[in-house]
């Protein structure tokens, strides 16, 4: 059966790299799962993401947030990777669960996905 973890952070874009990370986030629903996930977890993982309808000011946001099966960290952490490829983008995710078993962070930066225990954090350093 397997336990939930939530996953929940940003992304730091600019109006340009909104829509490629869309794009990404599509790709994924509709070609890149590869059989990870059946049809309608898919779609229930991908609804956790939440785009701005208008960039305000200089930075725009791009928020996830999800409870899922702790089988499927891998896809997230994949998609996130391909995110990380995006010129200048950066991002900051938060994973664990309730057992106290996952204190994960996931920041991106210099186009990769860094993982390290949340009291590790070393973002925008």
């Amino acid at each position: 059966m397997g336990k939930y973890v939530s996953v929940r952070g940003w992304l730091e874009c600019d109006e340009n790299t909104v829509n490629e990370v869309k794009k990404i986030r599509d790709d994924f629903t509709a070609s890149s799962n590869q059989g990870l996930l059946d049809e309608d977890k898919l779609a229930l993982y991908q609804s956790g993401w939440t785009f701005p309808d208008r960039q305000m000011n200089w930075t725009a946001y791009v928020f996830y947030g999800a409870d899922i099966r702790e089988y499927h960290l891998d896809f997230m952490k994949k998609q996130l990777s391909e995110m990380a490829n995006i010129q200048d983008i950066t991002g900051y995710f938060l994973i664990d669960d309730h057992d106290g078993d996952y204190h994960l962070c996931w920041q991106i930066y210099e186009n990769k996905v860094f993982e390290s225990e949340q009291e590790n954090i070393v973002f925008n350093k």
